[in-house]
């Protein structure tokens, strides 16, 4: 639950572990896809809930139940599955799909990835045979079907991403991220190379591109420099995505 709401998932404000855990203990809810069934006089009767803040939380919920197939699926907390893996996922996942909507139900999302092998998966850059099976797996667990027909139920809807970019400059280039900017967000930030096909690492090797270092940059822009790395500031990362 935690997880399903965090920032890089359904990004739920003001849904912390403390307002989960009353949830939980209150039987309001008993599982992440509860949430979005949740009403004002659920919650306002809460003590420290008033009926401004209930009915806040009620519409922040609501208006989370559209999101991008990447979100949704790390949203889902599959083993092995982080971001970047989750990306690449739903990029693969889009691609089998035969729609030229910009929205998928759930139902059909199941489908997809209940018709995928796990040599299919393998098929995914970066995915190897321990991920693959991780993903296999969970896709046939028939608790985690139920789960997903549910939020299907509750009215959630995953949003198709935009095509990528082809052939950009960045296409291709993997990137660090490290230090904060001014323009944007690391997120926006990440976002952004993704967008133009350019990939994104938490970790420096000798397989990077390039080190965006921002203000602070820490141990990493060091590491870069061992790895001969090319390290851009601000200004140059700016103009590099231009």
């Amino acid at each position: 639950l935690y997880h399903f709401v965090s920032r890089r998932a359904y990004n739920i404000d003001g849904l912390g572990p403390k307002i989960i855990d009353r949830f939980l203990d209150e039987g309001l809810i008993s599982d992440a896809a509860d949430l979005f069934a949740l009403e004002e006089d659920d919650i306002n009767s809460l003590e420290r809930f008033g009926e401004k803040s209930a009915e806040n939380l009620v519409s922040e919920i609501k208006v989370r139940k559209k999101i991008s197939l990447e979100r949704f699926i790390y949203s889902l907390g599959i083993l092995h599955v982080g971001e970047e893996t989750a990306r690449l996922l739903s990029q693969y996942a889009t691609s089998k799909l035969k729609t030229q909507n910009s929205k998928l139900k759930v139902k059909d999302f199941i489908k997809a990835m209940e018709g995928l092998s796990i040599e299919d998966l393998q098929k995914v850059r970066d995915i190897g045979p321990k991920v693959a099976e991780s993903i296999y797996e969970w896709f046939h667990a028939k608790d985690n079907i139920r789960f997903l027909e549910k939020l299907e139920r509750v009215g959630v809807e995953i949003i198709l991403e935009a095509k990528i970019v082809a052939n950009s400059k960045i296409s291709g280039k993997k990137f660090v991220i490290t230090g904060s900017l001014d323009s944007m967000s690391r997120d926006e930030a990440k976002d952004k190379i993704r967008s133009l096909g350019g990939e994104v690492s938490d970790s420096v090797t000798s397989k990077i591109d390039y080190l965006v270092a921002g203000s602070d940059p820490g141990s990493k822009a060091d590491k870069a420099r061992l790895f001969n790395v090319e390290i851009l500031d601000e200004k140059g990362f700016l103009k590099l995505i231009s």
